[in-house]
């Protein structure tokens, strides 16, 4: 019984401490009152936060990147975590690739932690930009203040200006000794900019021509001199006048349609050569005239152009080749020698070709008189040293394309012949094939003065023959009496690249120049040349 009276004290003692509020065993717990028990709530004690989806610590109301648990803020709510964003309070920037404190949407140069800036949007930013405020400029090389795209003389700091401006009707001297202006028109050399054939400017400046043909494809040439005013030329008795510095040969290559029909009118222009005597030497500067022929155009390289031309009946087609600059110095070369007079291999410097008084001791037309060209040269003060008697000059007959019609009817002499074909060999081959021209390790030399011998091909076994000749029995350059039969005889007559001669400056045979030639060879074995036979 007293049992039983225990239990029931226990009983009522419970059902006091439940009246009471006490903790019941199946009752959920939610400590903050947030609607979310503890066991469920990532944050118990923080009525603001339940979940920490990406757990890292930061509620997901609070986290503003709630799945990622490398991020929390946005301080500048670009979508770019502050941990990634390099520019947390910039919401305009996240990244800084060059790590150059500037961010790339700002940075003109993202991935050049040299340059940030490019103020004239040319490219090139603005620390190496020496002109930022000007997108046509960015270099100047020589520091003088004209960026290197106006400046004529990029690499000179006392000049800047082009001198390539023609005024007036005075010769452009600046330009021809020290610029290669882009067009001929700049120098300023003809009254007419667009006829390279009359009306040479300057107060001393001549035409001249040749008395023996430098022969190329049948093209008409003008040439002309052009001296400084306060200059002149030195009289040489063999090689070219000795003309000053600052002094300009001009010639002009025009091939008329039809050779029976020449001038001005009946041709179209093809190049102007320069050749310029400036301070460092001779330099050439071939000019290519546009299919209208009312301008010339610089050009260093050259061009190859097919052309046609009708001669004695017979229309041509040939690739008329204007020759670059550095095909220019292979014929105008002319070797230094040593104290013993010999070439020294390796040297030398660029040299005109042809103004030789040998070449210029004849009369030519000037202004409709006739004059020899050396006492109308003197005249204009512009040849010293010229000697009184000109008959004592050395000089090459005239020989044009007409007079080959005289080379078998026994009008001319074996003697008058030689000396022709003695002056042709001289004009066109002889720059090369001499001791100082670049030819002379084949030890063939052609000067008109030179006595006939081994040394001028007679009986000679050419050195290293190109080509496939086909020349019968041995290979010599000149048989005579036999010129079908001699080396030299067929170069001059060949197109064929690998043999023909001269390498540059033909396409066609000079009929009329190689006629001569022929007759000459077969005339070296008869009297007056008694040349033996060859063994």
């Amino acid at each position: 019984m007293q049992y039983s009276k225990l239990i029931s004290i226990l009983f009522v003692s419970l059902l006091t401490l439940s009246a009471c509020g006490g903790s019941s065993s199946n009752g959920p717990v939610d400590t903050d009152s947030d609607g979310v028990e503890d066991t469920l709530d990532a944050f118990p004690n923080d009525a603001s936060e339940t979940k920490d989806s990406d757990n890292d610590g930061v509620g997901d109301n609070s986290d503003a990147f709630p799945n990622d648990a490398s991020e929390t803020l946005d301080s500048d709510e670009d979508g770019v975590g502050d941990n990634t964003d390099v520019f947390p309070n910039d919401a305009s920037e996240t990244i800084d690739t060059d790590e150059d404190g500037v961010g790339d949407n700002a940075d003109a140069f993202p991935i050049d932690a040299s340059e940030t800036l490019d103020t004239d949007e040319d490219g090139v930013g603005d620390n190496a930009d020496a002109f930022p405020n000007d997108a046509s400029e960015t270099l100047d090389t020589d520091e003088d203040g004209v960026g290197d795209n106006t400046d004529a003389f990029p690499n000179d700091p006392t000049k800047t200006v082009t001198a390539c401006i023609a005024e007036g009707t005075e010769v452009n001297f600046e330009a021809l000794e020290s610029e290669n202006c882009e067009l001929l028109s700049q120098y300023n050399l003809f009254s007419d900019s667009t006829n390279p054939t009359t009306g040479v400017n300057g107060n001393k400046s001549l035409p001249y021509d040749l008395s023996m043909p430098l022969f190329t494809d049948y093209a008409t040439k003008y040439r002309f001199v052009v001296l400084p005013e306060d200059k002149s030329a030195t009289y040489n008795e063999n090689e070219v006048m000795d003309l000053p510095v600052g002094s300009v040969l001009i010639k002009t290559f025009s091939l008329p349609s039809n050779t029976s029909m020449r001038g001005f009118a009946n041709e179209k222009l093809i190049e102007t050569r320069l050749l310029i005597h400036r301070e460092s030497g001779w330099t050439a500067l071939p000019y290519i005239w546009n299919a209208e022929g009312t301008e010339a155009e610089y050009k260093p390289r050259g061009k190859t152009e097919a052309l046609s031309l009708t001669h004695n009946g017979s229309e041509l087609e040939f690739s008329y080749v204007v020759p670059s600059d550095s095909q220019c110095k292979e014929c105008h070369q002319l070797l230094d020698t040593d104290t013993d007079g010999k070439a020294i291999s390796g040297s030398g410097k660029f040299w005109p070709i042809g103004p030789k008084a040998r070449f210029l001791n004849y009369e030519i037309s000037y202004n409709g008189e006739e004059k020899n060209q050396l006492i109308a040269w003197s005249e204009k003060n512009m040849l010293s040293g010229l000697p009184t008697e000109l008959d004592t000059i050395t000089t090459v007959p005239e020989y044009h394309d007409e007079d080959a019609a005289s080379l078998n009817n026994s009008v001319w002499s074996e003697e008058y012949i030689n000396t022709l074909a003695r002056g042709y060999l001289d004009i066109n081959c002889a720059h090369c094939h001499r001791p100082i021209g670049s030819a002379n390790n084949y030890g063939l030399f052609l000067e008109n003065n030179r006595e006939l011998s081994t040394a001028t091909g007679i009986c000679k076994a050419p050195i290293a023959p190109p080509g496939n000749s086909s020349v019968e029995g041995t290979l010599l350059d000149i048989k005579p009496g036999d010129a079908d039969n001699s080396f030299l005889y067929e170069r001059i007559t060949t197109e064929d690249a690998g043999l023909k001669m001269p390498k540059i400056g033909r396409s066609l045979v000079h009929t009329e120049g190689t006629e001569l030639i022929k007759v000459w060879i077969n005339l070296l074995d008869k009297d007056p040349f008694n040349q033996q036979a060859c063994p």
